[in-house]
């Protein structure tokens, strides 16, 4: 037996395993199975893949997919601006392009016969405007071919023919407004505007812009010389 000695010197445990190894033994043991097991799993992955028995079927299907393949794709060797371009992006332009090219058509066709129903309309209200006008009716005259200007504001007779009922009205300054946007706009030579702005200023007492109408109305028009001296010659 062995003696009681206190636990600080007693020497026992020495000629004992260590229960410490013992659990490491065990862990070893039970370790290197599994290792072994991951090691034969990895000889199986890294042995070269298993020679396979091709039958005709498979063939078959082989040739299939590599015909596909042949068919879709360009081969290298033909160069790419041989190769047949895609048409159908540019069939659908051309598609697009008829359908636009009516509308803006059926447009213009539409604004032109506007502008013809427009023209139709102001011609009738000139003609009521010359008719008072003859008769003296200065005021209705140009109510009239302000009628007109509505429906067609491109007709510098419209605009001279109210300049006129303006200044025969004693208006000299609305009168020198549509000569002036006739000259502006629409003509810059024309002998009316030049002469009617004229008596304008000539109403105004204004000689200096009298004069300069005048020569610019010799300027513009110089065949028409005898016209413009009957004119001035009405005027005094």
């Amino acid at each position: 037996m062995y003696s009681l000695q206190h636990p600080q010197i007693d020497e026992r445990f020495l000629d004992s395993e260590s229960t410490v190894e013992a659990v490491v033994k065990l862990l070893e043991s039970l370790q290197v199975p599994k290792e072994e097991e991951e090691e034969g799993q990895e000889t199986v992955e890294k042995d070269p893949k298993p020679t396979t028995i091709v039958e005709e079927e498979d063939f078959i299907i082989t040739e299939r997919k590599n015909s596909i393949i042949e068919k879709t794709e360009p081969k290298d060797n033909v160069p790419r601006e041989k190769l047949k371009p895609r048409t159908f992006k540019r069939l659908d332009r051309s598609r697009d392009r008829f359908p636009f090219m009516r509308q803006v058509e059926m447009d213009l066709d539409q604004r032109s016969k506007a502008r013809l129903e427009r023209e139709r309309v102001a011609q009738n209200f000139r003609k009521l405007g010359n008719a008072e006008y003859r008769k003296g009716n200065y005021e209705t005259a140009m109510q009239m071919y302000t009628e007109a200007i509505e429906n067609i504001r491109d007709s510098h007779i419209l605009y001279i023919n109210r300049a006129l009922c303006f200044i025969k009205s004693g208006k000299f300054k609305r009168g020198i407004v549509d000569c002036d946007f006739v000259l502006n706009k629409l003509d810059e030579k024309n002998l009316r505007a030049w002469m009617y702005r004229a008596m304008a200023y000539k109403g105004l007492k204004d000689e200096p812009n009298f004069e300069n109408c005048v020569k610019y109305a010799r300027k513009f028009n110089s065949k028409q010389m005898e016209f413009i001296d009957d004119f001035l010659e009405k005027l005094k």
